[in-house]
């Protein structure tokens, strides 16, 4: 009969608070702390032997959470530029209003939410959940914004649809669009604040 090899255990210092925490988790998994705290030793372990860092894991699986709460959902890049291309080049009107609407919607949650700058993480939010955009910026200055997108991959039908998406997330903000530069991939917005 082969013996079991003994694991010596070793004990280690850990803020109190942590520990508490960590212990009710525990017993909502129906484990021991130690075994709970061995749990996340070898996970770690296994995280770093893959190359990942335990901070990039838990920030991409809280952006896919706040992806997924605001209304995104995941698909092939390739598949949604064909889809766009054919509602575009069926009912371009349409695809206008509905991506525009789509806009004021998403832009909407930030506006009526009870955040400080919800402009500013609405933008934050825009350039994390568009990560298939190379060059995404909006700038705002007092009464103005200027926005600029640039992505070699888009086709003509959605550039004119993000733009439309645009329009209407600023159009949410109170900013009206005066001036834009559009062609396929490049799209360069400039707007103020509505005076109405």
């Amino acid at each position: 009969m082969e013996r079991k090899r003994k694991v010596r255990r070793k004990s280690f210092a850990a803020r109190e608070d942590y520990l508490n925490s960590m212990n009710e988790i525990a017993k909502e998994n129906e484990l021991s702390l130690y075994g709970f705290v061995n749990q996340v030793f070898a996970l770690t372990l296994r995280a770093n032997e893959l190359g990942i860092n335990l901070n990039t894991l838990v920030d991409s699986r809280e952006l896919l959470k706040s992806a997924r709460e605001r209304g995104f959902t995941l698909g092939l890049e390739r598949l949604w530029y064909e889809m766009a291309e054919l509602a575009y080049g069926k009912s371009e009107k349409k695809s206008l209003k509905s991506w525009f609407d789509a806009g004021v919607w998403f832009a909407k949650q930030y506006v009526t939410a009870e955040i400080d700058e919800p402009f500013e993480v609405f933008k934050n939010d825009l350039k994390i959940f568009t990560w298939n955009v190379p060059e995404l910026e909006l700038d705002r200055e007092e009464d103005a914004v200027s926005v600029r997108v640039m992505s070699p991959r888009f086709t003509d039908a959605y550039t004119f649809l993000f733009t439309s998406f645009l329009e209407g997330a600023l159009e949410a903000f109170g900013y009206k669009v005066g001036g834009k530069e559009i062609s396929r991939g490049i799209i360069r917005l400039d707007a103020v604040r509505n005076q109405s």
